[in-house]
């Protein structure tokens, strides 16, 4: 069983679903930040939380795939790594941006995970070519 940085690198990830379950802005996890804004009738927001969860969580199943030696093609996990940090970035701009909410660790172990992705995908690709 070889490891490739490729596949070591979706391992952020799991630091991206950790940093979710965690207290991520007001005391609230991501599944309790998207539940206030369903309430607060701004869906688009809740799904931009779900989309970073199920985003992440499908970029842990490349993971596995990879390290199961299975074809995955490299566009996969680009498309996978900027959507998921594209709505986590569309929630913070959209509604967490205001100076009355303080992000905590969560959000903070979320923006690890996509930097640790983010790097080990470049070396990777670099190092591939």
């Amino acid at each position: 069983m070889s490891m490739s940085l490729r596949s070591i690198g979706k391992l952020g990830f799991l630091l991206v679903l950790i940093g979710f379950l965690m207290p991520v802005a007001c005391d609230m996890n991501g599944f309790d930040l998207a539940d206030m804004f369903m309430e607060m009738d701004s869906a688009g927001n809740a799904v931009l939380l779900y989309g970073v969860f199920f985003l992440a969580l499908a970029g842990l199943v490349i993971g596995a795939l990879l390290i199961m030696n299975k074809s995955v093609p490299i566009a996969a996990d680009w498309v996978i790594l900027l959507a998921c940090i594209g709505c986590g970035l569309g929630v913070y701009f959209g509604a967490l941006s205001e100076d009355s909410v303080k992000l905590q660790s969560g959000a903070y172990m979320i923006v690890v995970g996509w930097a640790v992705v983010l790097v080990a995908q470049l070396i990777s690709n670099v190092k591939k070519e």
